[in-house]
């Protein structure tokens, strides 16, 4: 399983609360049409950090090969149909916040 850790940032003069609002209701249902992950968390940052980065998406696909098909797809006409980069700069640097991961669970009493 891979896990794909992504930093999102929040374009000036866009209030925080109507881009949490379109991250979650509009862009986040619409990636799960588009990328098809396994799993997909999205953490709101209470603050800024990093130069206006003020939340996370954490998506799972089963290996890379199924990311990089998923990203493929969401380089189409349809996977960029929400209207995300006018309320974000959606990845903006994916040498700076994209990372790769593995989860060791020490804990998890869901």
């Amino acid at each position: 399983m891979v896990k794909k850790i992504l930093f999102i940032q929040n374009r000036t003069g866009i209030k925080r609360s109507n881009f949490f609002d379109h991250w979650e209701n509009i862009h986040a249902p619409h990636m799960v049409k588009v990328l098809k992950p396994k799993k997909y968390i999205l953490t709101f940052f209470e603050e800024d950090f990093e130069n206006g980065c003020c939340g996370m998406a954490e998506l799972w696909f089963e290996n890379e090969k199924e990311y990089q098909d998923a990203m493929e797809r969401r380089k189409t006409e349809y996977g960029s149909s929400d209207n995300w980069h006018d309320v974000a700069k959606a990845w903006p640097d994916p040498d700076r916040y994209e990372y790769t991961g593995r989860e060791i669970k020490i804990i998890d009493n869901t």
